[in-house]
C-alpha cells in the first residue's frame, strides 16, 4: 500500500480563505477550474496576469509586500503547479465533491456550483481571446461542455419546478459531472499534446549553429 504524498505548499483550505481576505470575486472553485483551462489554453498567458484576472485585471490592495507576496505565492507556487500535474493522464483532474442532494434548494446550489466550474474552465481556456483554434478531440471536448453549461443552468433554473423527479435530477447531476470531468481531462490531455507536438516540430526545423 503506497504512503498518501504529503501536500506541498498551501492547502486548498488555506488558499480558500486568503481568496475570501481580499474578496475574490471569483469563487475557489471556480479559480481552479479557471486556471486549469488557462494552463491548457493554446496561447500561454504569463500566471501572474492570470491572478490578477480573478480581481477584474488589478490586484487587490495589500497593507503589506509580506501580504502580496504570501497571495500570489499562495496561487501561483501553490495552485497553479498543483493544477499543472494533471496535464498527465495518470493524475486526472476532479470537480469539487458535493454533498448528497436533499432537496430542490441544495440541488439548485449543486448545480450552480457546476456552472460556475464549467464558465470558470472556459474562461480561463479563452482568455481574452475571442476564439482558440484547439486540435479536435479538444474542440469537440469544448462543445460538450458548452452544452453541459447550458444543462447545468436550466437545473438551476427549474429546481423549484414542484413537478421535478428529485432522485432522478440527483442521479442525473451525478452522471453529467462524470461527463464533464472526462471531457476536462480529454481537452487538457489534447492540447498538452498538441503543444508538445509543436515544440518538437520547431525544435526539429531550428537550424543547426557551427
Amino acid at each position: 500500500m503506497k504512503r498518501k504524498q504529503k501536500q506541498a505548499g498551501p492547502s486548498d483550505a488555506d488558499i480558500k480563505r486568503l481568496l475570501e481576505r481580499y474578496a475574490c470575486p471569483v469563487p475557489f472553485h471556480a479559480v481552479r477550474t479557471h486556471f486549469l483551462g488557462a494552463l491548457a489554453a493554446p496561447e500561454m498567458t504569463p500566471p501572474m496576469q492570470i491572478v490578477a484576472g480573478l480581481w477584474d485585471g488589478e490586484l487587490p490592495v495589500f497593507d503589506s509586500t509580506e501580504e502580496a507576496n504570501e497571495l500570489l505565492a499562495a496561487l501561483v507556487m501553490g495552485l497553479w503547479n498543483r493544477l499543472s500535474k494533471h496535464q498527465q493522464r495518470k493524475n486526472p483532474f476532479h470537480l469539487k465533491r458535493l454533498r448528497q442532494l436533499q432537496d430542490a434548494r441544495r440541488l439548485a446550489a449543486h448545480a450552480q456550483v457546476r456552472v460556475e466550474e464549467l464558465r470558470g474552465f472556459m474562461d480561463g481556456l479563452f482568455g481574452d481571446q475571442a476564439s482558440v483554434e484547439l486540435p479536435e478531440r479538444a474542440h469537440e471536448a469544448l462543445q460538450h461542455l458548452s452544452k453541459l453549461h447550458s444543462f447545468m443552468a436550466a437545473y438551476v433554473q427549474f429546481s423549484d419546478d414542484p413537478d421535478m423527479d428529485l432522485p432522478e435530477t440527483q442521479r442525473r447531476l451525478i452522471e453529467l459531472t462524470r461527463i464533464a470531468e472526462a471531457e476536462i481531462n480529454a481537452l487538457v490531455l489534447s492540447c498538452g499534446r498538441a503543444r508538445r507536438h509543436q515544440l518538437q516540430t520547431q525544435s526539429a526545423k531550428a537550424p543547426l549553429l557551427h
